[in-house]
């Protein structure tokens, strides 16, 4: 019915959210490392922030996907009659 295929979407959502909330968790915590490597004297300021860049990039392409699988998922159910 259309309204299981709805609960379906909405339970879709969750899980789309909870995928987005641990890619900015590792996210989180590869910004955490790599401050601590320059804090140490690792890399330089610079170094940092590129990497720190790539790590922004890496994180919004992911969650980009996760989106699109989403909206993906919502017109394939929504068209399911």
């Amino acid at each position: 019915s259309e309204d299981r295929r709805k609960e379906m979407v909405k339970v879709a959502g969750k899980y789309a959210e909870g995928g987005r909330v641990a890619v900015r968790n590792i996210r989180r915590d590869a910004m955490e490392t790599v401050k601590k490597v320059e804090k140490k004297g690792g890399m330089s300021e610079d170094e940092r922030r590129s990497i720190e860049g790539q790590i922004q990039k890496l994180t919004d392409a992911h969650i980009d996907q996760i989106d699109d699988m989403l909206a993906i998922l919502a017109r394939v159910v929504v068209r399911i009659s």
